[in-house]
């Protein structure tokens, strides 16, 4: 059968348009999955003796196996007020400044510091870009709040979703400096916007990078910058790309009842690589038990000495390498007597005064810094005690004393707005929490508890991590009952 020519020709023009077509819909797929990342020295890798990327290096190798391209778009020395010329190129761009808008992101993530924008204090005979007085200091901090209000702002009018990276340590902040920087990130975790705690997994408790994890005064060696990494909800970009908003604290009376002794009530297990943590929740305990527990592996540590420059000038810096021993643990958090105690991984115990938590409602905080090697425990937002230790949780056990707790018992008590940062939270974090705040910095898991069995073992916060309530050994309550 002869096939007529105008059938031939029609057949050959329709073909392309669907392979068009394709090609459009995979070129938004892309751009719909490209993350930008927009900071200064620390976000652009600067410290990191394996010339891995820094933690924006390490972050796009975690994401880009799971679909997202990761640009850094990053400059040394940057501030809030520099980095405005680097939006978009304009009409005379300069061909070696990195441009945001030139790889076209849906995401960026702004990655400054207080440090650039010249909080710190300054040195006899320094005269620039330190501050000399409190109202200078004041007028810094507002100057980096508004400049970061404004370039969210400007991201999102261009149609980027912003991320934005917390304040974070230098080793020559003193406490003047480390105020500012804890009181600049607990105002950061009030806007609507996420962000990330980078500050909880380097913080040596004094607002200075972690023995062993730095490579000059201001940037983090290759070691603080795997840990700054770890302070990712990984899921976060996907969390984001599924419309899930930035947690708001629920003001629902419910609460979860454990009501007998059992082992795994509620769980939460860890998916990808975490270190440092704190892990919250409130408690109303009616009978003495086992409250929650914390499995996984403790970490081993190496430190090696690493030769820098930077000119003529030569320093030897300490490297402290962390890697899972090997050695399980099941670290406890329990009630007696009208006390809260936590057994460390050690065997160790502390605990706060006997008779000292009292019928009611109770706030629960534990604290851990894998790079200082150190949990703090908080009962109603006052510190109670420290124990040294280097923990790689792998799974959270809420209500009872989890998988291979054998012969432990459960404690018969209420439970609501449980949550597991990826960072470890200081005591004004805490106190904030305490005080019904709500710290979307690094939250990985925020569970209000309040609501019916279909609703309980939801996850408002913007990770896509899942916990488990087994509906058999709880109840769901109200205090409006």
């Amino acid at each position: 059968m002869r096939i007529p020519r105008s059938l031939v020709v029609t057949v050959v023009a329709l073909l392309p348009a669907p392979l068009v077509t394709a090609q459009t819909a995979s070129n938004e797929s892309e751009s719909a999955r490209r993350i930008a990342v927009w900071g200064s020295s620390v976000a652009n890798g600067a410290g990191d003796e394996s010339q891995r990327g820094g933690y924006a290096g390490r972050l796009e190798t975690l994401l880009e196996p799971r679909g997202w391209v990761l640009f850094n778009q990053s400059r040394g020395g940057d501030s809030t007020v520099t980095i405005r010329s680097r939006f978009e190129p304009g009409e005379a761009p300069d061909p070696d400044t990195e441009y945001l808008t030139t790889v076209d992101p849906a995401y960026v993530l702004i990655g400054l510091s207080l440090g650039n924008e010249g909080i710190a204090q300054c040195r006899l005979g320094q005269t620039r870009g330190c501050t000399s007085t409190s109202k200078e200091a004041d007028a810094i901090y507002t100057q980096f709040a508004s400049g970061l209000q404004r370039l969210i702002s400007r991201a999102r009018a261009a149609g980027i979703t912003p991320v934005v990276t917390l304040a974070y340590a230098r080793s020559d902040f003193s406490e003047r400096e480390y105020a500012y920087t804890r009181r600049m990130n607990l105002l950061i975790n009030s806007w609507d916007v996420p962000s990330v705690n980078l500050l909880g997994a380097i913080d040596d408790g004094e607002g200075r990078w972690a023995r062993g994890f730095w490579g000059d005064p201001l940037h983090p060696n290759a070691a603080g910058h795997t840990e700054m990494l770890h302070a990712f909800v990984p899921s976060l970009f996907a969390a984001l790309e599924a419309g899930k908003p930035v947690p708001v604290r629920s003001d629902a009376r419910g609460f979860v009842r454990v009501r007998r002794n059992v082992a795994v009530p509620m769980s939460f297990d860890v998916d990808d690589t975490m270190r440092s943590f704190a892990l919250t929740f409130m408690i109303r305990p009616a009978k003495d038990g086992i409250i929650a527990t914390v499995n996984g592996q403790t970490l081993d540590y190496a430190v090696s000495v690493f030769r820098r420059s930077y000119g003529e000038f030569e320093w030897d810096t300490e490297s402290m390498q962390l890697t899972p021993g090997g050695n399980r643990f099941a670290a406890t958090l329990s009630i007696s007597d009208g006390s809260i105690g936590y057994r460390a991984s050690s065997g160790n115990l502390i605990s706060s005064p006997v008779g000292s938590v009292a019928r009611g409602w109770h706030h629960v905080t534990l604290s851990h810094y894998a790079a200082r090697g150190e949990s703090l425990l908080y009962v109603d937002g006052q510190l109670i005690a420290t124990v040294a230790e280097r923990l790689q949780p792998e799974s959270f056990f809420l209500g009872g004393p989890g998988r291979g707790g054998r012969g432990a018992k459960a404690a018969r008590a209420d439970y609501k707005d449980w949550m597991v940062h990826r960072a470890g939270l200081n005591s004004d974090e805490v106190t904030a929490l305490h005080q019904g705040r709500l710290l979307q910095a690094s939250l990985e898991v925020y569970a209000p508890l309040n609501g019916t069995h279909r609703s309980v073992s939801e996850n408002r916060a913007q990770s896509l991590s899942e916990i488990r309530i087994d509906p058999a050994v709880v109840e769901f309550g109200s205090d409006t009952e």
